[in-house]
């Protein structure tokens, strides 16, 4: 069943760098293709802006998303928590938000990436989120502990809960995103990438790079990796393309054997990510699903102090998956020989998000029926 076209579903990811608005990209294609509603787009930052890139012909509402500033050190763990309030008072706000913008543009549905403060008791409310469980250092396991706790609860607000993974014993992300027993109310949707969707153009010779790099994350560390990088780059001597994640009018140069390119949309970067024999990039979730989609092999660096990129790029290695490197001791050299023995598979689109997508559409039939 197909919900009819005056039904206005809000799509808000979070604005903590171009991640979370490359997740809700596939989303927003499957939205699209799937029923008869009309697609808003709650925007603010960088990721208001790549999503804005990708979709100029969906509708926009500025929706400031809950701020957080990252540590230029080893650790952001202890940064973060002395945030903690200020995040939730942000929460709070965006909360007040909805209930406004759901009476001035009259909305149905809301599906959000990681924000906690998007649900609603008139419409329904579902939030996207990979990191089921958070992972903090083993010093603090005792606030692991009461922090999840506190996560679950928050998960009942909302109508759903869908997760970007395979689920079970299968998932990609370990721990991070395993379902706790007392919640019947989360769903694994597969996995999530924006390379399953669109038709990127035929890979030409001159297209056939032997590295492309990713960057990706929150400022400084996105900038200082880069710095480390471009230098160790132009020593291999390889063929390399680096994308550096900047939004904004994009800059194209050559230094060496390298391009620098400040940011590329989905298509342009596909295309390019499927002709380099190798990619570097973050442990992002995000990054890991477009390489699955891609079964494409890959060097990963954590963002230093960040424990569920750390856990992620662990676990992925232990698995066969991915080689990965810290960032302050890279050797490209030597990741780029070692990156060989490990192989992805590569994974197509779900029939899980499907379901949960008919779900939502026959969700907000029953509500117009009543």
């Amino acid at each position: 069943m197909r919900a009819t076209p005056h039904k206005k579903i809000l799509v808000c990811p979070l604005d903590w760098g171009l991640g979370h608005a490359a997740r809700v990209i596939p989303l927003i294609h499957a939205l699209q293709g799937y029923g008869a509603c009309e697609i808003i787009l709650g925007i603010s930052g960088k990721s208001g802006s790549l999503l804005k890139s990708e979709f100029p012909n969906l509708p926009t509402i500025a929706f400031p998303s809950p701020q957080i500033r990252y540590s230029g050190g080893g650790s952001q763990v202890l940064r973060l928590l002395l945030q903690l309030p200020r995040f939730l008072a942000a929460t709070w706000k965006e909360h007040h938000l909805l209930n406004k913008m759901v009476k001035k543009h009259g909305l149905s549905a809301v599906v959000s990436d990681h924000r906690y403060g998007l649900y609603h008791r008139s419409i329904t409310s579902v939030l996207l989120i990979h990191q089921v469980n958070l992972n903090l250092p083993r010093s603090m396991k005792l606030a692991e502990r009461v922090a999840n706790r506190w996560q679950h609860r928050w998960f009942r607000r909302f109508d759903q809960v869908w997760i970007p993974d395979l689920g079970g014993s299968k998932n990609v992300a370990g721990n991070l995103s395993r379902i706790p027993s007392s919640l019947n109310h989360l769903y694994p949707l597969g996995i999530l990438s924006r390379f399953f969707y669109g038709h990127p153009a035929s890979v030409q010779q001159e297209d056939l790079w032997d590295i492309v790099v990713v960057l990706s994350g929150p400022e400084p560390q996105r900038s200082k990796l880069g710095r480390i990088i471009a230098g160790q780059l132009e020593q291999v001597g390889s063929k390399a393309l680096l994308v550096s994640g900047e939004m904004g009018p994009q800059r194209r140069y050559q230094r060496g054997p390298v391009t620098h390119v400040s940011y590329m949309l989905s298509e342009e970067l596909h295309q390019h990510m499927r002709a380099a024999r190798l990619v570097v990039c973050r442990s992002g979730y995000s990054s890991v699903m477009d390489l699955l989609a891609l079964g494409k092999k890959a060097v990963l660096i954590p963002t230093p102090g960040q424990p569920e990129q750390e856990y992620l790029a662990r676990h992925l290695f232990h698995m066969g998956w991915f080689y990965y490197e810290e960032q302050e001791a890279l050797n490209l050299a030597r990741a780029l020989t070692r990156a060989d023995g490990y192989n992805p598979p590569r994974m197509a689109v779900s029939e899980r998000l499907f379901k949960r997508i008919n779900w939502l559409y026959d969700r907000l039939k029953d509500e117009e029926s009543e």
